[in-house]
């Protein structure tokens, strides 16, 4: 849980860093705090979608990132239109925006993964050291 929550917590504050850089290129001065709270909300959502199309265990990686791309294009649509999104940003930049702040956050899972993957020898290693001691 706590896992999920700083994946939650982390895809939002990237949302915001990048709705900011897009914003500042279109010369806005400000965001809503209320505009924090509608990233966190979709970012939530986003990530409950793909976790329980994991648990459909596709066999097919690029099926699998097709759906999650689709997913997150759909629920930009639909929280685009109920927050009054359009109003202010195009929808195919949102997308993009959508899209980058997916691959980024694939970036970092691997890099994630790259990690777990390190200790896991690591202890797999001192393991058999020790095994190999009492012998």
């Amino acid at each position: 849980m706590k896992k999920n929550m700083v994946h939650i917590l982390a895809t939002t504050g990237i949302s915001l860093l990048l709705l900011s850089v897009v914003a500042l290129s279109f010369h806005a001065s400000c965001i809503y705090v209320e505009t924090v709270f509608q990233a966190f909300g979709v970012n939530i959502t986003t990530y409950l979608g793909i976790m329980c199309m994991k648990k459909m265990e596709l066999k097919s990686i690029f099926t699998e990132t097709v759906l999650e791309i689709t997913l997150i294009v759909c629920e930009l649509f639909v929280f685009g239109r109920l927050f009054h999104w359009f109003t202010s940003l195009p929808f195919v930049l949102l997308v993009c925006m959508g899209v980058v702040i997916y691959v980024i956050s694939l970036f970092l899972n691997l890099l994630q993964m790259k990690q777990e993957a390190k200790e896991i020898n690591l202890l797999i290693k001192n393991r058999r050291k020790n095994q190999d001691e009492h012998r």
